[in-house]
């Protein structure tokens, strides 16, 4: 283009431009619409995909879930055994077993080969043991799950349990337990369980140099052999392929694994009773207090599960909480605070009030917690708080279901507790319909603040004023037997 038609081109711009009409001035009355008056659409109910269930000849239990939004693969094993079943005197045992599990190795390759193929092909399987589930998992691409399934394959049915890995791993859990003091809110948390559930369960129990010491490979075969065989275990598989060919994938790998045990037992009953006043962990090196309270909560299927975690959402969930808004906004007496009330699928849980404060304000930090949850004792929740608490937990569910991942774990895990599958829209329905006046009478019977056991962990020659405000004080005993 010339420079004399580039010219004309700018001057016939700038005269439309001066010709365009100039936009409506808004009306000085116009006001921008608060953002309480803003209305939304109700969620949509949230559909989720049936997984393919089917069983093994021998006796395990399958679900196949395919997925091809990515080329990806992977699967994850649940195994009914827990550190609940570890002996008295050898606890750690089912830890220390899950561990070595994967890193010993199998019989034709040892952990250390087998890490090497696993990162040559980008791709993981772990083993890990929790309080009521052993578990195996896997993943990668899926152009490499035939390799995947093979070196799973190895680590569940034939693991060799060599003593190097063993003596690393024990080595290892002897280290943490020397530095197990060093997390304060780690401290809280610990004890808190121990004096709910009672030191003399497995529930509560704290795991000392003289139970590892105790442990031997033969132990860890030994436990092996009771729990991992294929009548006790479940398999969720996920991911970019057909599910035909891996359920004929599955029945050929494992067909030549055909252990028996008799089954398994049900876990420990929990016996609790309620353990109140104030328990001290002295220690010298903070300049806060860290604090949990606590008391026996409930489990899932418990009728009043729903309208205690609405409640237990107004008390101490988020910045509109009553905890939030009253201990750290109007008194200035913790940074953080939160409460949530615990339940398990299987045994209760444990309703947790947990924070930190200045050391000079110990006492009156831990008086005013307890006065809040005194006062959802007395009065009912305002309507407001009724509807923020129902809407933040009903909001929450789309987040269950929002990979592939979590569909078919959730639902593997009610099959492993026995819990309906429509158990999750269940507990939706009856959220929405809590009142304030259920909110009231499951927190006058289920959260009486004389219950609580308080965990404090600070410097008592700091405090402002001495704990026996709070309560009768019980000194925890903080050293590490050799």
């Amino acid at each position: 283009m010339t420079r004399r038609r580039l010219l004309f081109v700018f001057a016939l711009a700038a005269v439309a431009f001066a010709q365009a009409p100039a936009p409506a001035p808004v009306p000085a009355t116009a006001a921008i619409p608060a953002y309480k008056d803003l209305k939304y659409p109700p969620l949509h109910q949230i559909k989720i995909p049936e997984p393919i269930a089917f069983t093994l000849p021998n006796g395990m239990k399958v679900f196949l879930l395919e997925d091809h939004e990515l080329p990806v693969f992977n699967g994850l094993a649940l195994v009914r055994t827990g550190n609940l079943f570890d002996p008295a005197d050898k606890r750690g045992l089912s830890s220390i077993m899950a561990d070595v599990l994967r890193s010993g190795g199998t019989r034709e390759k040892t952990g250390d080969q087998i890490d090497e193929e696993l990162e040559n092909i980008a791709a993981s399987v772990e083993s890990s043991m929790g309080e009521t589930s052993a578990s195996i998992s896997f993943s990668g691409l899926s152009e490499s799950s035939d390799r995947i399934l093979r070196i799973f394959h190895g680590v569940l049915t034939g693991p060799e349990f060599r003593q190097d890995k063993i003596d690393l791993t024990i080595t290892q859990m002897h280290s943490g337990l020397d530095r197990r003091n060093d997390d304060p809110q780690g401290i809280a948390e610990r004890e808190i369980a121990s004096i709910v559930y009672g030191r003399e369960n497995s529930y509560g129990w704290t795991v000392e140099h003289e139970h590892l010491a105790r442990i031997k490979r033969e132990d860890l075969q030994a436990f092996y052999r009771r729990y991992y065989f294929p009548k006790n275990i479940q398999l969720a598989v996920y991911g970019d392929f057909s599910a035909p060919a891996m359920r004929a994938k599955l029945e050929a790998l494992f067909a030549d694994w055909k252990v028996e045990q008799p089954a398994v037992p049900a876990f420990p009953a929990v016996t609790a009773k309620p353990a109140p006043g104030a328990f001290l962990a002295e220690k010298s090196d903070v300049t806060q207090t860290f604090f949990t309270m606590g008391l026996l909560g409930g489990t899932l299927r418990d009728p009043d599960y729903p309208a205690l975690e609405v409640a237990t959402n107004i008390l101490g969930s988020g910045f509109t909480s009553r905890l939030m808004s009253q201990i750290r906004t109007k008194m200035g007496l913790a940074y953080s605070i939160g409460a949530g009330w615990g339940a398990a699928y299987d045994h209760p849980g444990i309703f947790r009030i947990v924070g930190s404060t200045k050391s000079a304000s110990t006492a009156d930090a831990l008086l005013a917690v307890r006065a809040e949850v005194e006062k959802m004792r007395t009065t009912e929740v305002t309507e407001q708080e009724l509807r923020t608490a129902k809407d933040t937990v009903l909001n929450s569910f789309v987040f269950f279901f929002d990979s592939p991942s979590k569909t078919l774990n959730r639902l593997m895990n009610y099959e492993y507790y026995g819990y309906p599958k429509d158990f999750l829209f269940e507990y939706q329905k009856k959220i929405a319909a809590v009142t304030r006046a259920d909110v009231l009478r499951v927190f006058r019977e289920r959260a009486n603040p004389a219950n609580l056991s308080i965990v404090a962990v600070g410097n008592p020659q700091d405090f402002g004023k001495p704990l026996t405000g709070v309560g009768k004080v019980e000194k925890i005993d903080l050293s590490i037997p050799k």
